[in-house]
């Protein structure tokens, strides 16, 4: 006889993939819970294990399936790809070709080619279905539930769950290393810290506001420096950049919070976050002088294959560098770059870099559109807090990053893909209240909407092209 709770996942996951046939976006919602939480690592999913079920390939066919069958439940768009899409899709070219001009492929490069593919379809149903306000909101609440899940999942943690006490083995696949773990977490607090403002009743409120002190303890049990670095970028963008209507609410938030998550601190915790602060201790810190030694040898490797030596192969050619002592200590195959930047020079070379980079410097730029948009949007103020979100996230996660391997990770993709879905979801909104719009093909037309200054300075629809 199965646990309760094993029952209740077997109810609920059919019941969702049965319902993605007819409402799409319970599909996306249903996928990004099965990533987040990983039903394999529970206790109560353990006795499913012996039928070898694929969550989330099951939740992907269903959600297609049910954006070909229901199609007319997919918000209304006349962008097909759009820029950001187009630049991901050459992005997972590069990926799998940097095979043929890197120094060969791997079992591990295979598999993170089936892995990037598979999240290139899902952001592209993710965009597609996200392009609405109501769906965004699905979205971002999917995003709290996850964290909520995770973030009780430590606050479960057994004492094996922690090495040199901190906690790993949490949550979905890509969460397994405590750096990771203490990134997402971190790039979920303020998305969590706007569905908590938007939500209109008390009890989505208190959802919001027990996920978000989860999310912080469990980053304070992760006693991760990167996590630690990316929240300190984005409290300053937060100050700096809170929207008029909100600044009272957001930095009484974010004073609460502060407070709240200093009383959950202990000693070991500041004793790790203070040698941030103190360069001139760098060399006394093995941790730090490996991950120097590391980066040393990406930027290396880097200059020898400009190129790039292949998806998964970093792990393999840092064997020919000498990485000194500190990084002897951790032993070969546990290698690896610890910064996602390097990450993608050395093993995608120039072009795949500057892709990379591009895609991320797209998805700012879809913030401040925007923000522009906002004005004409069903609500303003609403539009205005939710690019915020988006904006700090992806601060915090671009920032993390730089100290920890984020490349092939859907969740940080997922928050890059947040402003797209906004955007799409305003000019979903624009388009509903303008149906007669005729296609703008100018000289300086994009595959996106084009926008014109109206008389007041604020931004008009002009027009679209897909």
């Amino acid at each position: 006889m199965w646990p309760i709770k094993t029952c209740l996942l077997v109810v609920g996951f059919v019941g969702a993939c049965a319902l993605s046939m007819v409402y799409p976006i319970v599909g996306v919602v249903n996928y990004m819970m099965v990533y987040q939480c990983n039903p394999h690592w529970w206790w109560w999913g353990k006795p499913l294990a012996q039928f070898g079920i694929r969550y989330s390939l099951t939740a992907a066919v269903c959600l297609i399936v049910g954006m070909l069958v229901s199609s007319a439940r997919i918000p209304k768009s006349r962008i097909l790809f759009g820029e950001w899409m187009v630049l991901l899709i050459v992005f997972l070219v590069i990926i799998m070709a940097s095979g043929l001009s890197g120094t060969g492929m791997s079992g591990y490069g295979w598999s993170l080619i089936d892995k990037t593919l598979k999240m290139t379809i899902f952001l592209y149903c993710f965009l597609r279905m996200g392009g609405s306000r109501r769906n965004f909101k699905y979205i971002l609440w999917a995003l709290v539930f996850g964290t909520l899940m995770i973030g009780n999942d430590a606050y479960n943690a057994n004492a094996d769950q922690f090495v040199d006490g901190r906690l790993n083995s949490i949550g979905g696949v890509d969460f397994r290393e405590s750096s990771g773990l203490g990134a997402h977490m971190a790039a979920m607090l303020p998305l969590v810290g706007v569905a908590f403002l938007c939500a209109r009743t008390w009890k989505w409120k208190s959802i919001a506001a027990l996920a978000g002190i989860l999310a912080a303890n469990t980053i304070i049990q992760c006693r991760t420096r990167s996590a630690f670095i990316g929240l300190a970028a984005g409290l300053v963008v937060a100050v700096l950049l809170a929207p008029k209507g909100w600044r009272r609410r957001i930095y009484g938030l974010m004073i609460l919070a502060a407070l709240g998550a200093y009383k959950l601190t202990d000693g070991y915790f500041w004793e790790r976050m203070q040698t941030v602060l103190r360069p001139t201790e760098y060399g006394e810190d093995s941790t730090i002088q490996a991950r120097l030694e590391l980066w040393h040898a990406a930027w290396l490797m880097f200059k020898d294959y400009p190129m790039g030596v292949g998806v998964g192969q970093y792990k393999f050619v840092i064997e020919q560098y000498d990485t000194g002592e500190f990084t002897h200590a951790f032993g070969l195959p546990r290698r690896v770059t610890h910064n996602t930047y390097l990450l993608c020079a050395s093993e995608l070379g120039f072009h795949g870099f500057i892709v990379f980079v591009a895609l991320m410097g797209l998805s700012l730029l879809k913030v401040r559109r925007c923000v522009k948009l906002a004005r004409d949007s069903d609500d303003p103020r609403e539009t205005r807090l939710f690019a915020y979100g988006c904006l700090l996230a992806m601060v915090i996660y671009m920032t993390a990053s730089a100290f920890t391997d984020r490349l092939y990770t859907e969740s940080f993709w997922w928050v890059l893909a947040l402003p797209v879905c906004l955007e799409r979801a305003l000019l979903h909104e624009l388009l509903a209240r303008q149906p007669a719009l005729q296609p703008a093909r100018s000289a300086t037309a994009t595959d996106d909407w084009a926008v014109a200054p109206g008389r007041d300075g604020e931004p008009r629809i002009a027009g679209a092209w897909s």
